[in-house]
């Protein structure tokens, strides 16, 4: 097993839970949820990333776009 590669970054914990959710549904191996912060003016500013092992990675970035979901793809153009 490779390591995991992230596909999709947003900064709601219910659209990852959606995306974790379609994936899984499609056989697509989730890892562990992996977030990310810093601290702005305001406070501090709360993200999840959507990882997938390598082997995994172009299959569900296809079935993201195919679910309208690609807006959350780190390179939505590739």
């Amino acid at each position: 097993m490779g390591n995991s590669l992230r596909i999709a970054f947003t900064y709601d914990m219910g659209s990852f839970a959606a995306i974790k959710a379609l994936l899984i549904s499609e056989d697509v191996a989730v890892l562990d949820i992996a977030t990310s912060g810093h601290v702005t003016i305001a406070g501090a500013d709360q993200g999840y990333y959507v990882e997938v092992l390598p082997e995994d990675h172009d299959r569900a970035r296809q079935i993201l776009r195919e679910h309208d979901m690609g807006i959350y793809l780190l390179d939505p153009d590739s």
